[in-house]
């Protein structure tokens, strides 16, 4: 199932289009949702830190490009776009 994807296991420069966040913690929720990570958002991988596994990627329609640390990144359920 593509769905089954999260978005820690992505790297650059990968496109894909968010289906589900896990839902436990209605903080994270909110904070994702403030900077657009939600479902049917398109997010694009722009680099990725092996060290400590941090993704820097845009969301669209947020004008900054955000970095996410792997325990906001294996949250995020996500289907490739290309």
């Amino acid at each position: 199932d593509s769905a089954t994807l999260t978005l820690s296991q992505l790297r650059p420069p990968q496109q894909a289009i968010v289906q589900r966040v896990r839902d436990a913690d209605p903080q994270l929720l909110r904070y994702l949702s403030e900077m657009g990570l939600k479902p049917e958002a398109h997010v694009k991988i722009l680099d990725y830190s092996p060290f400590d596994d941090n993704l820097h990627l845009k969301i669209e329609g947020n004008e900054e490009a955000v970095v996410l640390g792997p325990s906001v990144t294996s949250q995020v359920y996500v289907e490739l776009t290309e």
